[in-house]
């Protein structure tokens, strides 16, 4: 059976808050989560974009999203379940008739979830966090939000077991730590990819096929001094089919508006007993700004230079005969 999975980083749906990128100061963020439909998105810059402009934004994310018809579709930056909701029955025309949403560490409103096509012919098996597993031990800080210490991830690594007619896949959705220029910050995305590296040898035991699929936060074939996704590039039971193109547009999924540059940041890693089961597979780009020069492709009438883009990432999926 053919199944088309994907991952997505789609920057958040509802609410672009700058402010929540600053140092907390008890300010409580989820009443702004709360008001879809009632405040308009911040922009990265912390102002204001008027609603009319973050609609056709909403409509590029949800185009490019059914563009890709995907079965079974990862998803990073959400602000909760409920927004994801709203979002697939407002803008996707209910596509999704599951969806998976676990709170994460992160506290501006960045989660992961996992969307599954409406009939998709599949069963949801187990589903897993690891947002307390702890490096030592995990910390929740009082009167900090869900700020917490000591945790593995940044957010969560969401373990999802689907059946898919005679296979048993076991996906794990992942947004590691960014790339934030902080000394800590590649150790801690090492940390990251190590600790799923570790999932993915013990789901590769019970019997399952893992996939391991998200915005990883950094580039392979361009960092060359970054080694933090070492653990699952070189990982025995894994293979990336990406990372065998040559062209640098070929594999860029990502536009980083600030440096003007493109990069790959979103992986699927599939179990190397899938690799044979692979016979498609692709990455959007009709949704990128028009700021992204390298890409000159064909985009959605409706993109502009800023807040209508899709997202700053681009979907990526591959296609499976199962």
């Amino acid at each position: 059976m053919k199944t088309r999975i994907a991952t997505f980083n789609v920057e958040n749906l509802f609410n672009r808050y700058a402010f929540l990128d600053q140092p907390w100061d008890e300010r409580n963020y989820e009443n702004f989560i709360q008001a879809v439909g009632l405040v308009s998105i911040a922009g990265r810059d912390g102002s204001l974009v008027a609603y009319s402009t973050t609609n056709i934004q909403r409509n590029n994310t949800a185009q490019a999203i059914l563009d890709i018809e995907p079965d079974i579709l990862a998803v990073q930056e959400i602000e909760n379940i409920e927004t994801l909701r709203i979002f697939n029955n407002e803008f996707l025309d209910d596509y999704f008739d599951r969806i998976i949403v676990i709170e994460g560490n992160d506290p501006r409103g960045i989660d992961l979830g996992l969307m599954i096509k409406n009939n998709f012919p599949c069963e949801v098996l187990n589903i897993r966090t690891h947002v307390d597993d702890g490096v030592t031990k995990r910390q929740t800080v009082v009167n900090f939000g869900y700020k917490v210490r000591g945790s593995v991830f940044s957010r969560d690594c969401l373990e999802v077991d689907i059946k898919v007619g005679n296979s048993q896949l076991c996906l794990l959705v992942n947004h590691l730590k960014a790339q934030d220029q902080t000394p800590n910050s590649k150790e801690r995305r090492k940390k990251q990819a190590e600790k799923v590296a570790e999932y993915v040898t013990r789901i590769v035991a019970d019997g399952k096929s893992p996939i391991v699929l998200g915005d990883l936060n950094t580039d392979i074939l361009r960092n060359h001094n970054d080694d933090s996704l070492q653990s699952l590039n070189d990982h025995p039971n894994l293979t990336e089919p990406f990372l065998a193109e040559a062209i640098p547009l070929d594999w860029c999924s990502h536009y980083y508006t600030s440096g003007k540059k493109i990069s790959k940041l979103d992986y699927i890693f599939v179990h190397k007993d899938l690799e044979t089961a692979i016979v498609d597979k692709g990455i959007w780009r009709k949704g990128l700004t028009l700021k992204c020069k390298q890409y000159t492709g064909d985009r959605y009438p409706t993109i502009g230079l800023e807040h209508t883009e899709a997202s700053d990432h681009c979907p990526v999926w591959v296609e499976l005969d199962l």
